[in-house]
């Protein structure tokens, strides 16, 4: 049977204090490589960040050989899958934010939402907002 290579990481919470992104691989149990889902420090500054304003979140590193964005990080204030959020986030530093469009960076996002669907975390209906930006430009649009 083929195994096939993950779309997303979900970043548990406990990596705003020790960030340990082997140790969250391993305890993923899906075929991932380190360098499918590494980080630069800019990065890990905006996860740790994200962790500890936003309790609400869930927040996925995305394969970034497979063009689906940086993150994305999903709304789980309601109980009912279809009205959770999902924001997939393209991080550029010192940029602007935008809000929708089509970025090459994100060509493959939908795949990388497939999956939080079949992973019961999302529905095929839930809404998706496309960000592109500065980490706290994007960290404002979150609210936080």
């Amino acid at each position: 049977m083929a195994t096939t290579v993950p779309f997303t990481l979900r970043l548990p919470s406990w990596l705003c204090q020790s960030f340990d992104l082997a140790r969250a691989i391993a305890n993923d149990r899906r075929p991932c490589r380190f360098d499918q889902f590494d980080m630069r420090s800019h990065e890990r500054t905006f996860v740790k960040t994200v962790l500890v304003r936003r309790s609400n979140l869930w927040l996925f590193r995305t394969n970034q050989r497979r063009s689906c964005g940086d993150f994305i990080a999903i709304d789980m204030s309601s109980p009912v899958r279809a009205e959770r959020r999902a924001y997939v986030m393209e991080l550029k530093m010192g940029e602007r934010l935008v809000i929708g469009g089509a970025r090459l960076q994100c060509a493959h996002y939908a795949f990388a939402v497939d999956e939080l669907v079949a992973r019961e975390v999302l529905e095929e209906r839930s809404p998706v907002e496309l960000l592109y930006g500065d980490g706290e430009a994007v960290l404002d649009h979150l609210g936080g």
